[in-house]
Order: C-alpha cells, then sequence, then structure tokens
C-alpha cells in the first residue's frame, strides 16, 4: 500500500521539477526583449511593438541617436534580439513629394512582383513589403522655408528586420509600420517641424488579403 502511494509522489516530484526547469529556461534564454525598457528608442517605440517583430532572445539591447538639424536631420534606432536578429530603422528630412516616395518604395525590393500594403490617414502614408517599411510625414523642418524643397519637404521613415523574425508576410508588414510609425511620430518633435500634424494613436491596419 505505502509502495502504491510514493508512485505518484515521486510522479508530483518530477512534474515540479520539469515545470522550474521550464520557468528557469524561459527566465534565461527568452526574457531579453521583456527587460527591455518599457518604450525603446528614446522613448519613441512601444516594447510590445518590438515584440511583435523579434523573436524570443536571451539577451537583447537597445539605442537610438539622432543627428543634424533642418534638411540634414536624422534619427535612428535600433534593436538586437540575441546574435541573429535587427529590428533598425532610420527618419531623416528629404525633399520629396508624397508621389516620388510611393514609386520608389513600391520598386524598392526590385524584381519581386510582392504589391506592397498601404494605410493612410489624416496626410500620413505608410507601406510595407517583404522585410521593411516606409512612412511618410510632410514636415518642413526647423530653419528651412517649403519654398526652399524641389518637391516637398517631408520626413520619411524606413525600417528592417535582418534575420529571423517572430511572424512573416501580412502581420510583420503590420508591426514594422506600426515601428516606423512611432518612430517617425517622434521626430517630428525632434526635427522641429513646422506647423502641425493631427497623429492618430496608430495608422489604420492593413487589409487582411
Amino acid at each position: 500500500m505505502r509502495k502504491n502511494v510514493r508512485v505518484p509522489a515521486l510522479g508530483a516530484a518530477f512534474l515540479a521539477i520539469a515545470v522550474g526547469g521550464w520557468i528557469s529556461y524561459q527566465k534565461i534564454f527568452t526574457e531579453g526583449l521583456d527587460r527591455l525598457p518599457a518604450a525603446v528608442c528614446d522613448g519613441s517605440v512601444q516594447r510590445d511593438t518590438v515584440i511583435r517583430v523579434l523573436p524570443d532572445s536571451r539577451t537583447a539591447e537597445e539605442g537610438a541617436e539622432a543627428h543634424g538639424s533642418g534638411d540634414g536631420f536624422l534619427f535612428g534606432c535600433h534593436v538586437y534580439a540575441g546574435d541573429d536578429s535587427i529590428l533598425s530603422g532610420e527618419v531623416q528630412v528629404e525633399d520629396s513629394s508624397q508621389n516620388t516616395w510611393e514609386k520608389y518604395y513600391t520598386s524598392y525590393s526590385g524584381e519581386s512582383k510582392e504589391a506592397p500594403e498601404r494605410a493612410s490617414s489624416r496626410g500620413i502614408d505608410a507601406l510595407a513589403r517583404k522585410e521593411f517599411a516606409s512612412v511618410y510625414v510632410p514636415c518642413v523642418p526647423k530653419g528651412r522655408e517649403a519654398d526652399e524643397a524641389t518637391q516637398a519637404y517631408a520626413l520619411v521613415a524606413e525600417v528592417r528586420v535582418l534575420g529571423e523574425s517572430r511572424v512573416t508576410g501580412h502581420d510583420l508588414h503590420q508591426a514594422l509600420s506600426d515601428f516606423a510609425y512611432q518612430l517617425t511620430r517622434h521626430a517630428y518633435g525632434l526635427a522641429g517641424c513646422k506647423g502641425s500634424v493631427d497623429f492618430p494613436d496608430e495608422l489604420p491596419r492593413f487589409e487582411v488579403g
């Protein structure tokens, strides 16, 4: 009778060890991204947006830098997940119309026939394809006048993921566009853009299919 009692007791002990081992594994090998600040890259991007793109990793590192002013302004951001995945992006002032921007990024992936996914809201435009996304926001930067531009002054964001990603296809496009949008919204203030843009909380969702 006592022997029969020990069997479930041993089973419970092994189960406890297994659960404890799994929890330890999770904390050591998969929670690098969870230990990042709640908002990364100078507080511009929500950590949850980064986690939607990058896979679990033991370590993670993030950083951001702003350079220049006027039509030479640039804001850059990077997030490293372990040794295999990098999420990075830049936002810079460019002399480009919305039409020129769209044509460039529509053909950005060369011979690929994949049509980009697009979203627009309040004069803000985004598109994504393959492993990159871009956002366009009109912006006359500090120290410049609108009529000095050959086409039009704007903030243009370009982001990409290198290496492994947590998701692919439509879900990756949406997450990368959200990452680019949050970077651009932050850079708009850093660049001292004249006037004001009514930034929504988020861009409209891409339509599936």
